[in-house]
């Protein structure tokens, strides 16, 4: 049997592969990065905040609208206290709304946060190394990152968008090391 390729199969094969990034993503990215420089309460600073305000492990973030405002919202978790937070710090002047709520959990855990935030806390590793370790020196928004548990691997998965599209990194929280990416760009 002999199989053609023809010129719609190939742009379909295309649009599928290539990464979907519209210019209204971009120009959404932009003034994102805008209103955190405008104000000074960029996602690391955001995350300092965090810090203070609960003494936990901050295992999540993602960069959230709501109502036209931005906020950066962490999840953190007391691994003593067996309780989690959530914290919305407002990009346009850093104030802090926050919910907790208690985790009930016995020596073996099953809720995918717990493990998450013992993960970090058992390998040393944090949100904040993992942020310096993917600075690309290149302008781009931290859309999302959070600490996957898969195939064995304890890991960081990091969501940037930035001027050639968007960007994954994985970071081995055990070992630091960038987890090698088989996107045809390279990154």
């Amino acid at each position: 049997m002999k199989y053609t390729l023809s010129a719609a199969g190939l742009l379909a094969g295309i649009l599928v592969i290539a990464p979907a990034i519209s210019g209204d993503d971009l120009e959404e990215a932009a003034l994102a990065l805008y209103a955190m420089d405008r104000s000074g309460v960029t996602m690391a600073k955001a995350l300092d905040i965090a810090e203070q305000t609960v003494d936990a492990v901050a295992y999540e973030y993602e960069l959230e609208e709501d109502d036209g405002a931005l906020f950066h919202e962490f999840k953190l978790m007391d691994l003593d206290g067996n309780t989690r937070h959530e914290l919305r710090i407002a990009v346009a002047d850093g104030s802090v709304s926050q919910q907790q709520e208690s985790v009930s959990c016995s020596v073996i855990c099953k809720d995918d946060d717990v493990k998450a935030a013992r993960a970090l806390d058992e390998s040393g590793y944090s949100l904040r190394r993992a942020l310096e370790a993917a600075a690309s020196g290149e302008r781009e928004l931290l859309e999302e990152a959070e600490v996957e548990l898969e195939h064995g691997v304890r890991y960081f998965k990091l969501e940037f968008i930035g001027p050639e599209g968007e960007r994954d990194l994985l970071l081995d929280i055990d070992s630091g090391q960038v987890i090698p990416s088989l996107t045809s760009s390279g990154r």
